[in-house]
C-alpha cells in the first residue's frame, strides 16, 4: 500500500521522532523511504542546524552555499543511517526547491511517493502565527496522505514489522 514514503526531516529532535514511523511504515509494507531535505533560501537561518557536519571556515561567502550542500547531505546520511538501522530501505534527496512546504508536496509527486511522513514542532499563539507551519502546509496542499507525528508520540516497535 505505501510502497514510497516520503519524510521530510530538517534534522531537529522532533524530525527524528518521525523516523520510526516512517520506518516502521517501509518494512510493513516492504517499502522504500525517500528521505528528503529542503535546503533553506535563507542559508543564515539554518546555520545552527548543520554546524557538527561543516568544515572550520565554512563561512568563507565563496564557499558558503556549497558549504550548507555537503552539511546536509552529511547530516541526510546520519539520519538514512538510522533509519536503515531499523530495517529500513532508504534513497536520500537534497532538494532546493524554495519553501520546504513547497519542497515537499512537489517531491512527494515527483518521486510517486503514496504518503508523506513529517514531524510537527508544536509551535502555538504567535509563533505559529509568524513562522507558520511547514506540516500543516504540507497537509493542505499534498495529494497524498500525509502522517504528522507530534513530539511525544510513542515510537512504533519497528522489530515487531520485520517478523
Amino acid at each position: 500500500m505505501f510502497s514510497r514514503i516520503l519524510l521530510a526531516t530538517d534534522f531537529s529532535e522532533q524530525a527524528e521522532q518521525a523516523y520510526p514511523w516512517a520506518a516502521r511504515l517501509a518494512v510493513s509494507n516492504k517499502g522504500k523511504i525517500i528521505l528528503m531535505h529542503a535546503l533553506e533560501d535563507d542559508l543564515v537561518a539554518t546555520a545552527p542546524v548543520f554546524a557538527n557536519y561543516m568544515a572550520p571556515g565554512a563561512l568563507d561567502l565563496g564557499n558558503y552555499r556549497e558549504e550548507f550542500r555537503a552539511g546536509a547531505r552529511k547530516a541526510l546520511e546520519s539520519a538514512a543511517d538510522q533509519l536503515r538501522a531499523l530495517g529500513a530501505e532508504v534513497e536520500t534527496m537534497l532538494v532546493e526547491i524554495g519553501k520546504p512546504s513547497k519542497a515537499v508536496v512537489a517531491t512527494a509527486k515527483e518521486c510517486a511517493c503514496s504518503v508523506i511522513v513529517i514531524s510537527t514542532h508544536g509551535r502555538g499563539g504567535l509563533a505559529h502565527l509568524l513562522l507558520g507551519s511547514t506540516a500543516e502546509k504540507v497537509v493542505r496542499m499534498a495529494s497524498v496522505p500525509v502522517l504528522t507525528v507530534h513530539e511525544g508520540d510513542q515510537a512504533p516497535d519497528c522489530g515487531e514489522a520485520q517478523a
